[in-house]
This record gives C-alpha cells, structure tokens and sequence, in this order.
C-alpha cells in the first residue's frame, strides 16, 4: 500500500522534526502567528512609574462650626500656594496610586474679641479686634486617581483622584490690630491647632477630591504635563486660641480649593 507507507512516512517526519509549520494544526498555526492578548499582570508590568511636581494656587473656604460659641464676623479667606512631588504607581490598565509629600501655605483673618495678657477676660461684646493668620503645611496624600472615557486615549485624557492626606501643621503665625486704630496689639506663633487631633496637636486628616487633564507625549523622556482642579476637606476643625493666655477659642473649618500645574516625568 504505497499511500498508507506515505502516510506513516509524514507522520514520522513531524514526530523526529517538530515546531515546523506545514506540522503544526491550523488552530495551533492561527495561535502561532496571531498576536495572543496581554493578561492583567503583563499589562501593568510594561507600565512604569511615574514621577511628577507641580505648582498651584490655594484658596481657603472657612467658616465657623457650631461645636463651640464663635464670636467672629468678616471672615475673608486668602490667596496661598502650594509645591507637591507625586509618585504614580500603576495598579490596574488605566488607574494608579499616587503618593507624594506636598507643601502650601494659607491664611484667613476675621474680626473677634481679644484679651491682652493680665487685662479681665470678662467679655463685652465688643468684636473691634481683626485678627490675621497665615499656616503653613506639610502633606503625604494617598489617593486613587482613574481614567475617565475611553480607555485608548493615550494621548488626552481626563482623570478623577479620591484619597486621603495627613497634615501636619509646621508654623502658624497670628496677628492682632485694633480696627479703630490700626495698631498691633499681638503677634505670636503656634496658636492654631486641631480641634480633633491624631498623634499631635498640630496633626489632622483630610479628604481629597480632584478632577484633572492630561497631556501626554511620545517621546520617552517627555512624558507630559497636567492640570487639576482639586478640593480638600478637612475632617477636624482648627481652634485658634490667641495669644499664650489663650484670650481666644475660636474653632473654625478651613477647607480649600486648589488649581496646579504639573509635569511628568
């Protein structure tokens, strides 16, 4: 039977010289040339960290509590700053984490009483004292940030965060003018702290949220810039208490609205 000693023959031949293609069935010739999906793992492996700085500016939203008698008017809030250093880590195919250190600096000032050390503490009513306060902060967020439409674009893309931040207060400074004279009546420092604190007075906790754009590039080395809008909520209000004999205890909210400009690196 020459076809049946053919037949072996083939056969034979793709046992002693495997991996050939005219061997290979069509299913097994199809996976050999088409480009197999990248699984969940392989997908955030050939993504790498990323490192980013940006610069922004911060505007404070206070307002009184009602946990305790606040005998302010005129609050205004000011114009700070902040500078941040973010580290992305990827986590899923378009979401990562973000953690960093930040730095900014705010303020408020408001129209209350004042005792001045020694003088009767008895209060009148009078409310002629303004009183002027700038803080600075450190703070370590830890948030989610995820990609917003469609997964594909690479190139623009808008972006939602969610996350937490510790704070911690490195210095305050408070002063004091009598609105009738315009006169300094008190300057001092350390006289803010947190209502609710952690391992610290000067400790507290706060809830981050941001919508952001991105602009990415090509070009390895050039990995592109941002910019967000971001709001912060503070879980603990602040209580200022004046000078050393504490002639003031105010407890307030300062919350805040951040817009930064970043670059990826």
């Amino acid at each position: 039977m020459p076809v049946r000693k053919i037949f072996v023959s083939v056969i034979l031949l793709c046992i002693l010289i495997p991996g050939k293609e005219y061997c290979q069935t069509p299913s097994s010739y199809h996976q050999g040339v088409a480009a197999s999906p990248r699984g969940y793992s392989a997908n955030i492996g050939t993504r790498p960290f990323k490192t980013s700085i940006d610069a922004g500016l911060v505007l404070g939203a206070a307002g009184t509590t009602g946990i305790s008698s606040n005998y302010v008017n005129g609050i205004s809030n000011k114009l700070g700053y902040t500078f941040g250093l973010i580290e992305e880590i990827p986590v899923q195919s378009t979401a990562y984490i973000d953690v960093g250190i930040e730095i900014l600096e705010e303020g408020l000032s408001f129209n209350s009483y004042f005792f001045a050390p020694g003088y009767s503490s008895t209060y009148n009513g009078d409310e002629i004292y303004n009183h002027d306060i700038v803080m600075n902060e450190i703070q370590v967020p830890v948030l989610y940030k995820f990609q917003l439409g469609p997964p594909d674009r690479k190139l623009r893309s808008l972006y939602m965060t969610l996350g937490l931040k510790l704070r911690y207060i490195t210095y305050t400074n408070s002063t004091v003018t009598s609105d009738s004279t315009g006169y300094l009546v008190w300057e001092g420092q350390k006289d803010l702290t947190f209502y609710r604190k952690l391992f610290s007075p000067f400790a507290g906790s706060l809830f981050e949220m941001s919508l952001g754009y991105q602009r990415n590039t090509k070009a390895k080395r050039k990995r592109g810039w941002y910019m967000e809008l971001e709001y912060n909520y503070g879980f603990s209000p602040l209580v200022y208490s004046g000078n050393k004999d504490g002639s003031n205890n105010i407890v307030f909210r300062l919350n805040s609205l951040m817009f930064k400009i970043g670059k990826i690196f």
